[in-house]
């Protein structure tokens, strides 16, 4: 079946409004995304009720970890959601099936790997981090818990990515909105009733991750019909095209915790209620800017139905009106930050050093992400447009020579403030140059068409 436009009938993407497609997509994207990010920042929440801030601080080193895993995850996400799409794009629907089915096998199977590659090395991660002391223990502890649930993670996460090439981004939503039901309702039992505290956080961790699979499940077989028969021969077929899209991906994604565990590694100069400040942070601006690390995942099926489509006139628009949204999306959170700042300090029983820093964060730091925002929009264009190399040069530079000199720059100023705010300022270093050569790699695609 088609549309009147001749365009395949899972193929939403190539006809209508795309700024329409761009916030609808990124709307249902980030509400999955802040599901996600509020299972984190839930645990942190009712870890900061008992009182203690080592435990808030361990939080804080144990999520820069974990963060390593996720960006895995996200990776192979985004090669699972391009490499469908295309296929979708172009009317092949079975190949979608097949790609997709060989997608979800392979990002489960890589993220178990990295997940034990991790666990091999998290004494010494830890502790270049700067955790130290019953920080440390209490932080491996939680992590030797957590880290059972991230391959499931990284399948769910994938299975989002299948549906959203299938034209159902509300399926997405529908895994993500699970997990974070599911520990609303089982962290205070399990940390309070249970009396488990840091262990029962991290049992709920892990048991989410199941609750998603299962509605995951649901969207792609009984609903969608979206998934083959697995074989070994599709699997190796996929595995070369699907990893030339999700390793540059992974390794683009993999600079913004390798970011975060170096601005950690600086803060912990500053004691532990830095730290404690940082794992706030740390967990608050990954949800209120969840519209902005959607945008990468959620557009990349437009990209990607219209390159396969060769509606380049569509792949331009997609870049502008995503870059738009990232300017009033990050102009509305600043805003709001501004205003919850209280709120947010007072949720947390911050006080103190800790307090200061997260309204220094809200007033200076926070309207830097539009440059990392227009950092995410060029890597949603290079990963679909089959250049993806250029996501992981422009993101590494932010991680390193983005991050390092300002970080130092923040330390010579002598306050953990200080750091935060360079770090932020590097970002502009590569965000606007990445969405320059995006829009030049259009053309040049274009014309070779």
């Amino acid at each position: 079946m088609t549309h009147a436009a001749g365009a395949p009938a899972d193929a939403a993407y190539v006809e209508g409004s795309v700024f329409r497609h761009v916030v609808a997509l990124t709307a249902l994207g980030s509400l999955g995304l802040m599901a996600i990010f509020t299972v984190d920042l839930v645990n942190l929440l009712y870890i900061s009720l008992l009182g203690d801030e080592v435990l808030t601080a361990a939080m804080g080193y144990a999520g820069a970890v974990l963060f390593v895993i996720v960006s895995v995850g996200i990776g192979f996400s985004i090669g699972v959601t391009a490499h469908t799409a295309r296929r979708i794009g172009a009317g092949d629907r079975a190949a979608a099936r097949r790609v997709a089915t060989s997608g979800l096998i392979i990002s489960f199977a890589a993220t178990a790997v990295v997940t034990l590659a991790l666990a091999a090395v998290l004494d010494p991660c830890l502790a270049l981090l700067g955790a130290e002391g019953r920080e440390f223990e209490v932080t491996r502890h939680f992590l030797w818990i957590a880290m059972l649930g991230m391959p499931p993670l990284a399948l769910s996460m994938a299975m989002g990515g299948v549906l959203m090439a299938f034209g159902a981004p509300r399926m997405t939503l529908w895994i993500n909105l699970a997990g974070a039901a599911a520990t609303a309702i089982l962290d205070p039992i399990f940390i309070f009733a249970l009396d488990l505290g840091v262990t029962g956080a991290a049992i709920v961790t892990v048991l989410i991750r199941f609750v998603a699979l299962a509605v995951g499940w649901y969207g792609l077989v009984p609903r969608l019909n979206a998934l083959a028969r697995p074989t070994a021969e599709g699997v190796r077929r996929d595995v070369g095209p699907l990893l030339a899209i999700a390793f540059p991906a992974i390794l683009t994604n993999l600079a913004t915790p390798a970011s975060n565990m170096l601005v950690t590694a600086y803060v912990a100069r500053f004691g532990t209620e830095a730290v404690a400040g940082w794992s706030i942070i740390g967990r608050i601006y990954p949800l209120c800017f969840a519209g902005i690390f959607a945008l990468t995942g959620s557009v990349g099926a437009i990209f990607g139905q219209n390159v396969g489509a060769r509606r380049f006139d569509r792949v331009r628009k997609t870049l502008a009106d995503s870059t738009l949204f990232t300017a009033i999306y990050v102009a509305v959170i600043w805003l709001l930050l501004l205003l919850g700042t209280d709120a947010i300090n007072w949720a947390f029983h911050a006080t103190g050093r800790v307090a200061e820093m997260i309204a220094f964060y809200c007033l200076w730091a926070a309207p830097t992400f539009i440059f990392t925002g227009a950092l995410f929009v060029a890597n949603a264009a290079f990963n679909n447009l089959g250049f993806a190399s250029h996501s992981t040069v422009f993101n590494w530079g932010r991680a390193t020579l983005g991050t390092l000199p300002f970080c130092w720059l923040g330390v010579w100023q002598g306050s953990a403030e200080a750091v935060l705010l360079w770090w932020s300022i590097g970002a502009a270093l590569f965000g606007l140059p990445a969405l320059w050569l995006a829009r030049r790699s259009i053309d040049r695609l274009a014309a070779a068409t």
